[in-house]
């Protein structure tokens, strides 16, 4: 979801799905797969957006392929291996764990679910080589020391010199998970 972004009808589906789950005791406690099927939900909240964020390296890789950003492309345009060709990875600001414990951590009203979903930031296309810089510093899946929901969601690209450009992906169809 491109910051800022209102939710679309997808998303809603989505938090009410989150928002009935999070009322389950077993849910809350992670019985069974629900660690998975929750962080599952989350990232799907975010990928639901209809635009996503683009990084200047991944923009210039767009322009260089010639990709028409005034276009909506399938969701699975740019993701996947693709045969080992593509660069792009789809990245959350805010990985779904991160958001998962805020979740489970905090008042589970429909408010504050819907204020921790917002947290999450958008989906950003980097390019392979940038989203190995998150790894490298050791932010594939968590944030910096001292970050909390509600801090900026964009810290760990921040962390590691990734720059989102202005420029978004217009996406369409089924969400890759």
């Amino acid at each position: 979801m491109t910051v800022g972004a209102p939710e679309n009808a997808d998303q809603r589906a989505l938090q009410k799905w989150l928002t009935a789950g999070l009322a389950i005791p077993e849910v809350v406690q992670l019985r069974g797969d629900a660690g998975y099927l929750l962080n599952n939900m989350i990232a799907k909240y975010t990928l639901a957006a209809y635009t996503y964020a683009i990084s200047v390296d991944a923009l210039m890789e767009f322009e260089r392929r010639g990709v028409d950003l005034a276009e909506t492309y399938s969701r699975r345009a740019f993701y996947g291996v693709q045969g080992g060709r593509n660069p792009f990875i789809y990245e959350h600001a805010v990985p779904a764990g991160v958001i998962r414990d805020a979740l489970l951590a905090g008042p589970r009203t429909p408010e504050a679910i819907d204020q921790t979903l917002a947290a999450a930031g958008p989906v950003a296309v980097l390019l392979r080589a940038e989203d190995a810089r998150l790894r490298e510093a050791g932010l594939n899946s968590k944030m910096p020391e001292g970050w909390k929901v509600g801090d900026d969601p964009l810290a760990r690209y921040q962390a590691v010199g990734i720059e989102l450009s202005s420029q978004v992906l217009r996406v369409s169809g089924a969400i890759c998970r």
